[in-house]
């Protein structure tokens, strides 16, 4: 069974495999130690994937969270976090979310570390290697490779990230701006970029756009869910190159 577990939700794949293959690259640990759902192999067609998930997790020796809004929504990641907590198993909270937001989960009042700072994920990687979950140091490697993941850290952080469709077709991001339009339309920049959209262009930011009415009116930090018919890439004075998204479904969701 694999030594580390990592918990994460599957909204954040690209985040999981940028931290996999830093923990792999940069703090030596084998893949064969790491379980992940992010890797497609983790769970074998045909068997119960809960069950696979709930023995994993009281055979490893430490569980590693990827905590974000979207691991924070999902029900199913709680649990995986209070199951950690509750196994009292070597446990590592990585936040990419202010503290209070875990006022309301099993770790409020736990040491936390984040994803985006430099000291503490040096920190873990000293951690991990006194727990003996890392079996030897390779600490050239690590500081040559951590400049590049923080600020790949940051970047996604800030919303530099691609989002892919559901098996329904569907995206699904987080409003972080509204923009004032004609009385109209409706504008708002959302976190992240579309993956393959229609136009096939290059752009800064994409903003879903849509006549008054024919959806509900939104704001920041609103979760949609939506399918685009039609995009296009237009350069603007303020923010430069930006992609109008114009969806033909859309509605608010919980963002899980």
């Amino acid at each position: 069974m694999a030594r580390v577990f990592i918990s994460y939700s599957t909204r954040n794949q690209e985040l999981a495999e940028c931290f996999i293959e830093f923990i792999r690259l940069g703090m030596g640990v084998p893949k064969s130690d790491i379980f992940c759902t992010a890797f497609p192999e983790a769970l074998p067609t045909g068997e119960n994937f809960i069950e696979k998930i709930r023995t994993e997790l009281e055979s490893c020796d430490a569980v590693i969270s990827l905590i974000t809004e979207e691991y924070l929504r999902s029900t199913f990641c709680i649990v995986e976090m209070g199951i950690a907590w509750g196994m009292r198993k070597c446990y590592f909270p990585l936040l990419f979310v202010p503290y209070e937001r875990l006022n309301s989960t099993p770790l409020c009042g736990v040491q936390m570390r984040c994803l985006d700072s430099r000291e503490d994920i040096s920190t873990v990687y000293d951690e991990l290697f006194e727990s003996h979950v890392i079996k030897g140091r390779q600490t050239a490697e690590f500081n040559r490779r951590l400049p590049a993941f923080i600020e790949r850290m940051s970047g996604l952080k800030q919303g530099n990230y691609r989002i892919g469709r559901d098996k329904d077709g569907y995206y699904t991001a987080v409003i972080r701006e509204v923009r004032k339009v004609s009385d109209n339309y409706r504008c708002y920049g959302i976190k992240g970029q579309i993956q393959d959209p229609p136009d096939e262009g290059e752009a800064n930011s994409d903003w879903i756009f849509f006549w008054r009415g024919v959806y509900p009116d939104l704001q920041v930090g609103d979760w949609v869910r939506f399918k685009v018919s039609k995009s296009e890439v237009r350069q603007f004075p303020d923010i430069g190159s930006a992609r109008n998204l114009y969806p033909s479904e859309l509605e608010k969701c919980s963002g899980c």
